[in-house]
């Protein structure tokens, strides 16, 4: 199924990624409020939101959806009730574990409230206030569509659900008028049924038979398939295989395999320890967090003084004022660890809300580091007296008052839980690129591998194979992360042991789509350490990987991680026929990128699609000249130039830092197999369509040249001008145009061969003038 296809402005793909992320790490109880006035839009955004979260199954049962999309009753519109009556009608399996989560709902039609009576919407926001009747029963991430009227109403009328909200994400766009029967929605074949996606109770059987299809959350990497440290998407760079002055094949496949970014799990409850943490508790981190949390107060009460301080902004302060008096009567360890966990939870929500900052990040792995400092203090202390009357009073306000979850709280999560999540708020940490005092990814990746490796020494027979597998997983991901910085070997390696050894805790039957995440995960280790050395036994592993991957995907129920598997599995397999030349191998890959285009679509993810077409058309040309008789090469060169075409057609639809290959190369690729087909002897065409060929060939050489003019035009220079030919983008924009220029003199030679002095003339007519001279130098 596609998506209903609209412009999107940049601010909302962002705030919708950041809604998407802040559901995919599948936290318990979580609250969230999407505004939306444009209804059109809002159906489009919740549609998406489905059908990505839909496909992205991993630990849930098959045939059990995981989100699932409710219409409010307006007859009588209980969220809690419309909830509880689907999960009576579909019952989670009874074998799904302690860590098959239930799904998640998202409720929509609020907006047609306003159609109805005070009555009932006065009945609804009731619904709304009586929150913490239902927290009990409802352990699923709930999401809430409404209008910014709304909106404003729940704020001030609603205050009890206001207050538990997780995040409220507004997306922009002009109201439209409400349409009580979504009817604009019944024939949108190829637009997307979103009518189909609600379940007013009736639908619940077709959700657990089919889930629909999805854009992976590495939207923007043309073979990552979500389950990568955290949430955020990554792929391995292109592969590095430079053309020569005039190569005689087009530049390598630069779409590499990549990683399915699975974030170094989800901060479920707050990591803990630091495994070099000190036995006792100094003041300076204390001070240091009270600081950095003053700051920020002070900073964002400036920032609300128009709009008036919500009275979340306090809660830091408040808990900063129960750690001190909690402190001042000296009460235990472990009554000071659940405050400092309370405060780390607040950050950690913000963080889950979708803002990363620095600051967010920071106060949360101070504050959770202090927490398991002192469990640890706690844990070594000899002595554990009965809490006086005044830390009992302290504790149980604390309890109480400040913390969002406490029932949780009061059970502070083991301490491998804490380690792997601190861990995870290190690894995002690394990938922190939006300050200019960002932390030195280098450190915080391998503070987040010790965590990690810490918190799978404290696992024992008892512990739940769930935190094994999450621990082995994001260890594997932080250390291929790693591996770009130092040691490349070395640290891929470990990240190959560790996704082996969450393999050996995974059923496939049970929890196929994690078993296939890790696979993929393992199969681009591989891919990675292929390059460097021994690269024909660690691609046959890499595919061996990428098969098992595969038996788990299914394309109905997550289209686009099988899609991204099957482009995995053609760049190995072309990788592989680099190596040992083989025409089986090369169809495989072909097979695979044509298998990945049914579900890598344009219209879903266009930045995929034109990568896979890329990789297509290379390996097409490839088939073509080294394995085929004459028919056949001419028809893979034909295959190939239409995969090129088709790659830069897309592409050029797209901004360029959306891109995952080299449109200059696959430029002149594309030049060069028109070329091939005038001039090979092989090939017998007539004179026009030889003419046609090598006027193609031109035209294609001639616009990389334009298109590096471009590339120094963006960066202020002009041609002559000194360029840093370190940084990999020039490098590569250089030797493109360097390659195209080679062609250019070699066509125009052919012109001249084929068709005369009168053909020679047209082809240079075809030449820029300030490209004239370097060209006529080289003839």
């Amino acid at each position: 199924m596609s998506i209903p296809s609209q412009k999107v402005s940049s601010s909302n793909k962002l705030i919708y990624q950041r809604l998407k992320q802040a559901i995919d790490l599948n936290l318990r109880r979580q609250i969230f409020i999407a505004a939306c006035d444009d209804l059109w839009l809002r159906d489009c955004l919740a549609a998406r939101l489905q059908t990505e979260l839909a496909s992205e199954n991993a630990g849930y049962p098959i045939d059990y959806p995981r989100f699932v999309s409710l219409e409010l009753d307006l007859s009588d519109p209980n969220p809690w009730g419309s909830i509880a009556a689907w999960l009576t009608q579909h019952p989670p399996p009874q074998n799904r574990g302690s860590y098959s989560p239930l799904p998640g709902f998202q409720i929509l039609g609020a907006e047609h409230l306003t159609r109805h009576s005070a009555a009932v919407q006065w009945s609804f926001l009731s619904y709304l206030r009586d929150i913490e009747a239902h927290l009990q029963m409802c352990e699923s991430t709930v999401l809430l569509w409404v209008s910014r009227p709304w909106l404003s109403s729940i704020e001030h009328s609603a205050p009890e659900f206001w207050h538990w909200r997780t995040g409220v994400f507004e997306f922009e766009g002009e109201p439209t008028p409400a349409k009580g029967d979504f009817g604009h929605f019944e024939d949108l074949e190829n637009s997307g049924n979103f009518r189909n996606l609600r379940d007013k109770g009736d639908s619940g059987d077709k959700l657990l038979i089919s889930s629909l299809s999805e854009q992976s959350p590495i939207p923007d990497s043309p073979s990552a398939i979500p389950d990568s440290p955290s949430a955020i998407p990554d792929s391995p760079s292109p592969i590095p295989d430079s053309p020569s002055a005039i190569p005689d094949a087009p530049s390598a496949i630069p779409d590499s395999p990549s990683a399915i970014p699975d974030a170094p799990s989800a901060i479920p409850d707050s990591p803990s320890a630091i495994p070099d943490s000190p036995s006792a508790i100094p003041d300076s981190p204390s001070v240091e967090l009270a600081n950095l949390v003053l700051a920020a107060a002070s900073s964002e009460a400036l920032e609300a003084e128009n709009n008036g301080a919500s009275e979340d902004n306090f809660l830091p302060l408040q808990t900063l004022q129960y750690i001190e008096l909690l402190q001042e009567h000296q009460c235990c360890s472990e009554a000071l660890a659940l405050a400092y966990h309370s405060l780390g939870n607040y950050y950690r929500d913000r963080i889950l809300g979708g803002d990363h900052s620095l600051q967010n990040l920071t106060i949360a792995i101070r504050a959770i580091e202090q927490a398991i400092a002192y469990l640890e203090l706690d844990a070594n202390s000899e002595q554990n007296q009965p809490p006086t009357d005044e830390c009992a009073r302290l504790i149980s306000e604390l309890t109480q008052n400040l913390t969002k979850y406490a029932q949780e709280s009061n059970n502070l999560p083991p301490m491998d839980d804490l380690l792997n999540d601190l861990g995870t708020l290190y690894w995002m940490l690394s990938r922190d690129r939006t300050q200019l005092n960002a932390s030195d990814p280098v450190s915080c990746l391998e503070r987040s591998i010790a965590l990690y490796l810490e918190g799978l020494r404290r696992t024992n027979a008892e512990t739940a194979p769930q935190t094994r597998v999450r621990l082995n997983k994001n260890l594997g991901i932080a250390s291929a992360d790693l591996a770009r910085y130092r040691d490349k070997t070395e640290n891929l390696q470990q990240a190959v042991a560790a996704y082996q050894q969450a393999l050996l805790d995974l059923d496939p039957a049970v929890e196929p789509q994690q078993y296939a995440a890790a696979q993929n995960n393992l199969a681009t280790a591989y891919w990675n350490l292929a390059q460097d050395g021994e690269p024909i036994a660690y691609l046959k592993s890499a595919i061996a990987a990428y098969a098992q991957a595969l038996s788990c995907y299914s394309p109905e129920r997550e289209p686009l991680n099988y899609a991204g598997v099957q482009n995995n599995l053609g760049t190995a397999c072309w990788n592989l026929a680099q190596h040992e030349p083989s025409e089986p191998l090369l169809v495989t890959a072909i097979e695979a990128y044509r298998e990945a285009l049914k579900y890598r679509t344009r219209e879903l993810v266009p930045a995929a699609a034109a990568a896979t077409y890329n990789n297509l058309g290379t390996a097409y040309w490839h088939l073509a000249n080294q394995f085929q008789q004459k028919d056949a090469r001419t028809e893979s060169l034909q295959q190939a130039i239409t995969a090129y075409e088709t790659a830069l057609d897309i592409a050029g639809e797209l901004d360029r830092t959306q891109l995952t290959f080299d449109t200059l190369a696959a430029r002149n690729n594309l030049g060069l197999a028109h070329y091939q087909l005038a001039t090979d002897a092989d090939f017998s065409v007539n004179k026009a369509t030889q003419t046609s060929h090598l006027e193609a060939a031109l035209h294609h050489q001639l616009q990389v040249c334009v298109e590096w003019g471009q590339h120094l035009k963006d960066k202020g220079l002009t041609y002559g001008d000194k360029l840093n030919l370190q940084a990999p983008a020039n490098s590569q924009a250089a030797d493109s145009r360097q390659t195209a220029l080679s062609y250019i003199v070699k066509t125009i030679r052919a012109f001249y061969s084929e068709c005369g002095l009168p053909g020679q003339n047209l082809a240079l007519s075809k030449v820029p003038g300030d490209l004239l001279p370097e060209i006529l130098r080289r003839l």
